[in-house]
């Protein structure tokens, strides 16, 4: 045994030279330690073979412990057995340090076989130049229990990766989520206590303050705003002893005193942070008279505090995120859903990558901000912004010549002159740049590019979408007019967003649009007519530019593209929709044409997702887009779908899934590819090329790739085995809906259910059972109870009151039909995507009429639509914005890939007809059930002969079955579906 030069501690060296354990712990620690600038200050930060660190139990010392007072204690357990380092890391769990802090999390790290014949300096030099480890992460989850992540297997990775994950996993996700729950309930308690002890005007006076349409919300946000000051104030006393700490402004008893907090924000106003403490000041000033009710508030928000510092999460949680997108008003009616966190790393890794500084720019330079800009135009309370700081932050760590000088010059040059943040919500606003000034452990910074921009007014604004016609825009609550510190004059109160000027655009855009029970601009303050005048100045800004029926959320990815430099990195979170919707087509022409390295990710498990979805509280599937900008417009890119089977549970699985996909793309060639975690695939990467016109991005959250590529292969007339050399051209071409049938008109054409609004030609009432089908019917809705057969009866009945007499009436019956399509289909519980009825009748919401002079080409199709053929091509290119269902716009459904029947010949449409005529009245069960249903295989055995496909064809055909039910877009976690996926095979798929 020999001493090592860090922390007097020893290693040994086996008499036949080759590594032990405890020598690679030491050359882990000294890698760990050279990753991280405030651990080679600090070295006894990452304590390595340390006796007596354990309290109680000076035997069972960790090989490595990180105790950083930054974050919670982490053990980590190296073995070249994979099964003994896991062992071993269990066993640390639930211990506590000597410093009385329970370890929560341990690392189990295998030590690769190439050290044992390595000695530490060797192995130390390997580990800083990137040499890979496996590793996997235990965790206690409660009394006895705990969970390894991933489940089989070691994440591979290198040391600094490790350096990276540990302050991520530091404490669980149920930790966590306990302090925010308690956090919660303080700030919560805190807005009780000043409501029930203010006055009426008070509380009207606090919400106008704040811009809350509610004295209630009012008083939650003004929580959130002194919360969020307290917070910093703590931070910024730890750097600078001389101003005050929260404790300071209380009195002998512990109770906050309002006059001394407003004394302490000045005097920290003074020295700068006008962007945290001016607006809580403010707030604080007009309730500080009512000192009892206000000293009760603070009481219950420095409780808050002293929780969130206990458990080392000051520099970790974002307040704004947590609490803010929860009260307010304008979260639901302006369709702003704000991004989890897990999902904010993920994305920014994805995004940020380490080839995306511009030329002349380097990672190890702090300055890196004077050539590289980072920005968020919809940035709500910054946690993408935040996100994106930290990579950035870490790849400077990764450069090795980073130092705690280094890291302090990279994030005051963050704030003032690389991020660029601006939203409608003011409080949003400052919650970015307050968070974002969190980041930098209390050190001061200048002037911000982080700002409120106007919506209404006159004449109109439109926020941040004014960027497409201005380089500048007015900060309406001066958070980017910062004084530095000792300079009395203010700076002009602007961010200034030039084109073709950032480096990374990161953003989570408003998905609103005026349609669907959706208003765009209905957020607070605005009168319905300023509401209209915004919607009209947005169309004028986007005017061939973005299709404004796609909602907001396209408008701000031109505006981004607008933006973004040549080689500029995009990382947007779109609705899934963006994917397929004929109102996104020309948003995916413009990334098509003029972005390389298009990357579409998006999650298989649905609404499934629940808390864990990519945006707080949204009901819709969502998906990620990155993409780097080409310097001109070309070839069509290569588009490669990235589908996940499970979602980002907390920030260190989405790290580690982040290095997972890119291996992934790194590795594949053509067609598809796993995305591996240990032992487990936890997704898939397809790959298809674009030819420019903006159609659908088919592959795009679908979980097997077996189905994206038959899909592809069928919509242009090509049947194959699902593995397996054999493929046949089909009997007839493929065209689109519009090429085989006339299509009928819309709903609001034909009428409107009695009480609506009065559009179209009829008012429609519901037909009673048994009534005759003689007169102006209509198949309005769709029925899942009654409507299980290829042949169904109309739903309603028109009338023609004297408002409408006259009003295409006729036009309107030359257009009905016996052959109906579903527009608003759900796969859950629907039987039927086309439906046939035994007299002419109209369409209506939920179905539309189809046209063909020949009946057996409207049998025929009724059969090829209800096969597995005809409902995989219908899924694959419809919209799944919500797991079990698809809901097609008739533009959409135009383009519908479809056989072209009436090019059959005669022999084959009469056979055709004929099955039709056996199975129309069978009973069907829904959809997402296929695989269990006889009497789908009928219909699907029906269409193999109808087509002329091979023998071999009825077996693919009862595979894609069993494999499309088993998609969670189809499926919808409906209880009955997984039911019967859990009879079938192995019953995995549940």
């Amino acid at each position: 045994m020999r001493p090592t030069p860090e922390l007097g501690g020893t290693v040994a060296i086996s008499p036949q030279g080759l590594t032990t354990e405890p020598s690679f712990n030491e050359a882990l620690g000294t890698a760990l330690r050279r990753s991280v600038a405030r651990w080679r200050k600090s070295p006894r930060c990452v304590q390595v073979e340390r006796t007596r660190t354990i309290a109680g139990a000076p035997g069972k010392h960790p090989d490595i412990l990180i105790e950083d007072p930054q974050m919670w204690p982490v053990a980590i357990e190296a073995s070249f057995d994979g099964r003994d380092a896991d062992r071993d890391a269990l066993a640390r769990l639930g211990l506590e340090t000597t410093g009385g802090m329970p370890i929560e999390t341990a690392v189990a790290v295998r030590i690769p076989e190439s050290c044992r014949q390595w000695q530490r300096p060797r192995i130390a030099q390997e580990l800083s130049r990137g040499a890979e480890l496996a590793y996997a992460v235990h965790q206690r989850t409660g009394e006895g229990t705990s969970r390894r992540w991933p489940k089989s297997g070691f994440v591979t990775g290198s040391a600094v990766d490790l350096v990276d994950l540990l302050p991520l996993i530091a404490l669980p996700r149920e930790v966590v989520q306990e302090t925010a729950d308690y956090v919660a309930q303080r700030v919560e308690w805190a807005g009780e206590r000043l409501y029930r002890m203010s006055s009426e005007w008070q509380r009207e006076d606090l919400a106008a303050e704040v811009h809350q349409r509610t004295a209630l919300t009012g008083l939650s946000t003004t929580m959130v705003l002194w919360l969020n000051a307290l917070l910093t104030q703590a931070r910024i006393h730890e750097r600078h002893e001389r101003l005050p700490a929260p404790a300071d402004c209380c009195d002998q008893q512990g109770y906050p005193m309002p006059f001394r907090f407003l004394r302490a924000w000045h005097e920290i106003l003074s020295e700068n942070w006008r962007s945290v403490f001016e607006p809580a000041q403010d707030v604080l000033r007009k309730m500080a008279r009512n000192i009892g009710a206000t000293s009760q508030a603070l009481r219950c928000l420095v409780e808050a505090v002293e929780e969130i510092e206990s458990r080392r999460l000051g520099v970790h949680i974002n307040v704004g995120a947590e609490l803010f997108p929860k009260l307010s008003d304008d979260r639901k009616t302006a369709a702003a859903y704000y991004t989890q966190p897990p999902a904010a790393e993920f994305l920014a890794a994805m995004t940020v990558t380490r080839e995306s500084l511009p030329p002349g720019a380097s990672w190890a330079d702090p300055n890196l901000w004077d050539r590289a800009k980072l920005a968020d135009l919809a940035c709500g309370t910054g946690t993408l912004l935040r996100a994106g700081y930290r990579r950035i932050s870490a790849l400077h760590q990764r450069s090795g010549d980073a130092t705690p000088d280094s890291l302090v010059k990279l994030h005051q040059a963050a704030m003032e002159t690389g991020i660029y943040g601006t939203d409608i919500s003011p409080i949003a606003a400052h919650l970015t740049a307050s968070s974002l000034a969190a980041l930098g452990d209390g050190n001061p910074y200048g002037a911000t590019h982080v700002g409120w921009v106007r919506v209404g007014g006159t004449p109109a604004k439109a926020g941040a979408l004014e960027y497409f016609e201005a380089d500048e825009m007015d900060d309406l609550f001066g958070t980017a007019g910062e004084r530095s510190a000792g300079v009395e004059e203010e700076r002009p109160s602007s961010v200034h967003v030039g084109d073709e000027s950032l480096c990374w655009t990161l953003m989570n855009p408003p998905y609103s649009r005026t349609r669907g029970g959706q208003s765009a601009f209905d957020v607070a303050g605005l009168s319905d007519e300023e509401r209209k005048a915004c919607q009209r100045r947005w169309r004028d800004l986007t005017r061939g530019k973005s299709n404004n029926q796609a909602g907001m959320a396209a408008s701000f990815l031109a505006l981004a593209d607008q933006k973004l430099r040549s080689g500029g990195r995009l990382g947007f979170v779109l609705p899934l929709t963006a994917a397929f919707a004929d109102s996104w087509t020309m948003t995916r022409k413009l990334v098509e044409t003029k972005y390389s390295d298009v990357v579409a990710i998006a999650f298989s498990a649905g609404r499934a997702l629940g808390r864990d979805a990519v945006s707080a509280d949204t009901g819709m599937e969502e998906m990620m887009l990155v993409a780097t900008k080409r310097a001109s417009a070309g070839d069509p890119a290569v588009v490669r779908c990235v589908t996940l089977y499970e979602p980002l549970r907390d920030g260190g699985q989405a790290h580690e899934i982040a290095r997972a996909v890119g291996r992934a793309l790194d590795q594949m060639g053509s067609g598809h590819f796993p995305v591996r975690v240990g032992d487990e695939e936890i997704g898939r990467v397809v790959e298809f090329e674009a030819d420019g016109s903006g159609k659908p991005w088919t592959p795009v959250a679908v979980q097997s790739a077996l189905l994206s590529e038959f899909s592809s292969a069928l919509s242009q007339g090509r049947f194959g085995e699902l593995v397996g050399p054999k493929s046949v051209e089909t009997r007839v071409a493929f065209g689109h809906m519009e090429d085989l049938f006339e299509i009928g008109p819309t709903h609001d054409l034909i009428g409107y259910p009695v009480g609506g609004d009065g559009r179209g030609a009829f008012e429609f009432h519901p037909l009673p059972p048994g009534a005759s089908l003689v007169g102006d019917r209509a198949l309005w809705v769709a029925d899942s109870k009654k409507q299980q057969r290829l042949q169904v009866r109309p739903t309603h009945k028109g009338i023609v009151p004297k408002a409408l007499a006259d009003r295409d009436q006729d036009r309107m019956r030359a257009r009905a039909g016996t052959l109906f399509y579903a527009r608003n289909l759900r796969w859950t519980s629907q039987s039927l995507l086309a439906a046939t009825t035994e007299m002419p009748v109209m369409g209506g919401r939920s179905w539309t009429a189809l046209k063909h002079d020949d009946e057996r080409v409207l049998k025929a199709f009724a059969l090829w639509a209800n096969s597995t053929l005809g409902s995989l091509l219908h899924w694959s290119v419809g919209q799944r914005t919500h797991a079990g269902r698809s809901t097609t716009q008739v533009g959409a459904l135009r383009r519908i890939p479809v056989p072209m029947l009436d090019r059959l010949d005669a022999q084959s449409l009469d056979g055709a007809a004929g099955e039709f005529d056996n199975i129309k009245t069978k009973l069907l069960r829904p959809l997402c059930q296929a695989h269990t249903d006889p009497v789908r295989e009928e219909i699907d055995q029906a269409v193999v002969r109808m087509l002329a496909l091979p023998s071999w064809a009825g077996g693919v055909a009862a595979k894609l079955r069993d494999l499309w039910c088993r998609e969670p877009s189809v499926h919808g976690n409906n209880r009955a579906a997984l039911a019967a996926l859990g009879g079938q095979d192995d019953g995995t798929a549940s």
